[in-house]
């Protein structure tokens, strides 16, 4: 258990990031969407009609951040995401927006 008192100035920094990051409505959606499954950035861009260069764009932010990861399957770049626990963050979140509804 995180003691919130003694949260140090560089933690909050990074906390502060990643949270900047998740509150971008693309970025959210991309994310969400890589909960479903692995995909490759042309599949992204089908499914969410974004073009390819959006696509590359957003996911170059999430890679920076390491909320997702990139393997290569022959010609093409997978990407998916890192950990559980961002899932069960988007997931929560995404449950909690709709308390107020």
């Amino acid at each position: 258990m995180v003691n919130y008192q003694s949260l140090r100035q560089e933690e909050l920094q990074r906390v502060s990031s990643l949270f900047k990051v998740l509150g971008h409505p693309k970025r959210l959606q991309l994310l969400y969407l890589l909960m479903q499954s692995r995909m490759t950035v042309s599949e992204i861009s089908a499914s969410l009609e974004w073009e390819q260069s959006a696509v590359s764009h957003q996911l170059k932010l999430l890679k920076q951040k390491n909320l997702v990861s990139a393997s290569r399957h022959g010609k093409n770049m997978v990407y998916q995401l890192t950990s559980p626990q961002i899932m069960s963050l988007i997931a929560d979140a995404v449950e909690n927006s709709n308390l107020g509804r």
